[in-house]
């Protein structure tokens, strides 16, 4: 008796605790759920005013409350790389890894590919190639980790295997052959440095076959020609870069007017190089052309040349070599030597101030061509010609 009597009393007390702790949680989860979105928007107020440290921090807040978000975890590893705090994001993924909330091995091999981003820009490249060679049969992540890989196998200059990652990423949509003909570009290049002609023709045909549009290729076709005393084979692989992309005739036309001074065939490779400054205006060919012409022709046909440029394309390089031109002249009247002098001179710091090789994909600009953009990474995306804008 005395026991029912207990429980009767107990019983009520323990509906009673239970419906008063269901409510405490009912108003913790309710208050945060009503706080989360607040602090999610100020950290994408902190991002839009570019206070990215205000934005990771309350980010941190959030997911250390909310452990299971683990979508948000992933941006807060990309804002902390963003930063470059990579050992932030890296300690961030690797715990992220053992969290018990990724149910998944899609999930885990998304954080994977995240890590191995940390890794590439921390330097510690590999790492970074370790775990992505394991994501190449990864359902979803395949695509990416190869991607990655061949961003990574060209900022190690492992041109092989850049080769052999670019081939298994072709597509129909997108074939890569400008990429491979490029790489088989660079291991000539390595091969010629060693003086090993033989390999390095094996690789400029490699790129040729792939892409017969590869100016770079017979570019260094023509150097070997030129460097093995064939100059007539030296001027005719250079000739064809006229039909492949005329804006690449700039650089190799000093190259091909050593090669017809050597048949002395001067007055003739001359005729050929004004010609191109005929019909392609726009190449940057005047300053050479000039200076070839004043030399080896008539100082007089140098300043038609001069003139005629000066109108269809005036810019200020032209303009200095103009002013040059008439300084030196004998009836030049020496009170406006000073003058004409400093007009020169200032027309030459505007052009050089001015003058840029430019990326036409990221509108990077330098004072020295590359093949390959620094700041995109594009192959042959930076225009030839550098110019004033």
């Amino acid at each position: 008796m005395n026991i029912i009597v207990l429980w009767l009393l107990v019983t009520p007390l323990f509906f009673a605790f239970g419906w008063f702790a269901g409510r405490i949680d009912m108003k913790t989860v309710i208050k945060q759920a009503k706080s989360l979105p607040q602090r999610l928007f100020d950290s994408v107020d902190a991002l839009i005013d570019n206070k990215t440290g205000i934005a990771s921090d309350n980010l941190r807040d959030i997911i250390e409350q909310e452990p299971q978000l683990t979508e948000l975890q992933l941006s807060l590893g990309k804002l902390y790389r963003n930063r470059g705090e990579n050992d932030l994001a890296i300690k961030l993924h690797n715990k992220l890894l053992n969290s018990q909330y990724l149910f998944s091995g899609d999930e885990k091999d998304n954080v994977r590919l995240e890590l191995a981003r940390d890794f590439q820009h921390a330097g510690l490249i590999d790492r970074a190639e370790s775990i992505l060679l394991k994501l190449i049969n990864s359902e979803l992540y395949s695509h990416k980790a190869q991607d990655l890989l061949l961003d990574i196998y060209q900022q190690d200059k492992n041109w092989k295997d850049a080769i052999d990652t670019a081939k298994r990423l072709a597509t129909s949509d997108y074939s890569y052959h400008t990429e491979v003909a490029q790489f088989n570009c660079e291991l000539a290049q390595e091969a010629l440095i060693k003086s090993d002609n033989e390999q390095a023709l094996k690789f400029i045909n490699y790129a040729l076959e792939i892409n017969r549009k590869c100016v770079r290729a017979n570019l260094l076709l023509g150097e070997m020609y030129f460097a093995q005393e064939n100059y007539n084979q030296a001027i005719e692989t250079w000739q064809l870069i006229e039909k492949q992309n005329y804006l690449y005739l700039p650089m190799i036309v000093e190259k091909m007017l050593d090669a017809y001074m050597k048949l002395n065939k001067t007055k003739e490779g001359l005729t050929l190089i004004k010609g191109y400054a005929t019909l392609y205006p726009k190449l940057n060919l005047c300053d050479f052309l000039y200076q070839k012409l004043a030399l080896y022709d008539n100082a007089d046909s140098a300043l038609d040349y001069l003139k005629e440029t000066i109108r269809v394309q005036p810019t200020s390089k032209i303009a200095a070599i103009m002013v040059d031109v008439y300084i030196n002249r004998e009836n030049f009247i020496p009170e406006l030597r000073h003058e004409a002098e400093m007009v020169k001179n200032i027309l030459l710091k505007y052009n050089e101030k001015l003058s840029n090789f430019r990326c036409g994909r990221c509108n990077f600009k330098s004072k020295t061509f590359f093949w390959q953009c620094p700041a995109c990474y594009e192959w042959e995306s930076i225009n030839p010609n550098n110019s004033e804008n």
